[in-house]
C-alpha cells in the first residue's frame, strides 16, 4: 500500500506539511482502534507498522526540507 507520506513530493507545496501529518495522524488512529483487544503479538505488529511508517514520513519530510 502506498501512503501519502511516502509520496510527499507529489503533494502541492501550499498544503505541506500539514496535509501529510494530518493523513498520518488519521491513519494512526485507525491502526490503534480496538488495540486493547489484540494479543501481545498483534499489538507488537501494529506498533512496528506505525513506528516504521512514522520513520518513513519523517525521512520524506526531512528530505523535502520541512523538518530541520
Amino acid at each position: 500500500m502506498t501512503y501519502i507520506w511516502n509520496r510527499a513530493d507529489r503533494v502541492p507545496k501550499e498544503l505541506m506539511p500539514k496535509v501529510v501529518e494530518d493523513a498520518f495522524n488519521k491513519w494512526t488512529e485507525e491502526q490503534y482502534k480496538n488495540f486493547s483487544e489484540l494479543t501481545e503479538q498483534q499489538k507488537g505488529k501494529v506498533n512496528y507498522k506505525v513506528v516504521s511508517q512514522m520513520g518513513k514520513m519523517n525521512y520524506n519530510l526531512k528530505q523535502l526540507g520541512y523538518i530541520k
